[in-house]
């Protein structure tokens, strides 16, 4: 007994299972639904915690407070770190900081004392600062710029001293003088803040001509250089140190919490960062329900295409092609024929369709079953049961001829008699339609011609 002749081949199933797309697609689609829902459930359940109000009644003050302290605590952390990441300053190179100086001088006015003030205060209290920063190409926040952009001092020689009016009237008041140092990461970086500084100076000068007439302002030296700056390093050193005693300090008090204090500290923490964690809580649910509709996917389509692998080999057909070959009663070359829906079918690895070109599998075992066993022709039963069968029949019986074989046509005679006409015609092909109904039948044929000496060589079913 040959294993093809018992076991179906991979592209039976493979073709039944993409017939039946369908309903693979329908029973995915439901278990995806059914999963995703209990993905979804079982996300809000395990989010079902207790409240705030809950947890400080479990705790006294004294817990409450601890956990308080530890949350400001947290903001401290926080906002020292967010400098850090954030700092044009902290973010230099100290080996290779790139500097810029700009020079401002007023004109002689009486009032420079006074002007000079307007300029200090506009420049390095805030309000330059804000503008710089909102026309600058970086995203950038004005205290971020408060670190590179700041008072340069010439050295101690600037009078700001009551008798500044008289070293005006000898020509050496240094009060007119205001110098601006950027420093920056690189050379564009400083020319970019240089340019916007001029701007709004020059722009600013109109509000103190305002106050005081005759007043003016011009820049007089813009220089750029690059220099080491060893108080960067400095202050990265101090910052760090700083955010890890502070990481030490919260870690030594956090040790110290019970379970309570640490699930009130968690939701305090979730209700502080605020819409960030509803962003992440969502985006957790969808993980969730996500990966639950794959296991769905994928547990549904396991299901139905293990019940059409089910359903093949139980097929009636089939069915009967095996009881044929196990009982020994012949051998089955194949199926040939058409379904109902008018589309190919596979039976135990041979191709189903009405071209004959695609009879090659069923017609190459015949051809090598005569060859050997030296059968040179066969008959060929051609009545068949429907008018189906007789013209998938002549179809199979043309492809046979045109392989070199020699068929010659027989219609068994009615009557209990018939089957002596095939009596020492041992090289008999059947052709005949397979059913559940079927098996006696042929068991009958088959045992009728073991009876008078004759066997069949094969069946091939037509459908």
């Amino acid at each position: 007994m040959d294993n093809d002749e018992v076991v179906i081949d991979l592209r039976v199933l493979l073709w039944e299972i993409l017939r039946k797309w369908q309903i693979i697609l329908i029973v995915c689609i439901v278990f995806a639904a059914a999963f995703g829902a209990l993905g979804a459930y079982k996300h809000s359940s395990s989010q079902k915690e207790v409240s705030i109000e809950d947890l400080n009644k479990g705790l006294d003050p004294t817990e409450r407070a601890k956990v308080e302290n530890l949350i400001a605590h947290q903001g401290i952390i926080d906002d020292k770190t967010e400098y850090i990441e954030n700092s044009i300053y902290l973010s230099l190179d100290p080996n290779n900081v790139n500097v810029a100086r700009i020079d401002f001088m007023l004109n002689h006015n009486i009032n420079n004392k006074y002007i000079r003030q307007m300029y200090m205060s506009f420049m390095f209290d805030g309000d330059m600062y804000k503008k710089v920063a909102a026309e600058f190409s970086e995203q950038v926040d004005a205290k971020y710029l408060v670190e590179i952009i700041s008072y340069m001092s010439n050295n101690g020689r600037t009078n700001i001293s009551e008798d500044s009016e008289k070293n005006y009237e000898s020509g050496d008041d240094l009060n007119r003088l205001i110098s601006v140092k950027i420093t920056g990461k690189n050379k564009a970086q400083c020319e970019e803040l240089q340019s916007l500084i001029v701007k709004n100076v020059e722009e600013y000068s109109a509000e103190v001509q305002k106050e005081y007439e005759g007043h003016s302002i011009k820049k007089i030296l813009s220089s750029t250089y690059q220099t080491t700056d060893n108080g960067v390093l400095s202050s990265k050193s101090a910052n760090n140190n700083e955010l890890m005693n502070l990481y030490t300090q919260h870690q030594t008090v956090y040790d110290t919490l019970n379970e309570t204090q640490v699930t009130l500290y968690n939701k305090l923490i979730e209700q502080m960062e605020g819409h960030e964690d509803d962003i992440e809580a969502e985006q957790s649910a969808l993980r969730t329900v996500l990966k639950y509709i794959i296991i769905g996917i994928l547990f549904g389509g396991f299901i139905v295409v293990a019940a059409v692998v089910v359903l093949t080999m139980f097929n009636g057909k089939i069915f009967v092609q095996r009881q044929i070959t196990n009982a020994g009663l012949s051998r089955v070359f194949g199926t040939f024929g058409q379904n109902k829906n008018k589309l190919a079918r596979l039976i135990l690895g041979d191709v189903g369709n009405d071209k004959p070109g695609n009879l090659d599998i069923i017609v190459a075992k015949i051809d090598t079953y005569c060859n050997n066993n030296d059968i040179t022709s066969l008959n060929i039963i051609n009545n068949c049961t429907t008018e189906a069968g007789k013209s998938q029949m002549e179809l199979v019986t043309g492809a046979i001829e045109k392989s070199g074989i020699k068929c010659k046509r027989i219609a068994l005679s009615e009557g209990g008699q018939k089957y002596t006409e095939l009596c020492n015609k041992n090289n008999i092909v059947v052709i005949e339609e397979l059913g559940k109904g079927t098996l006696k039948e042929l068991e009958y044929m088959f045992t009728q011609l073991k009876d008078l000496g004759s066997e069949a060589s094969g069946v091939i079913c037509v459908q």
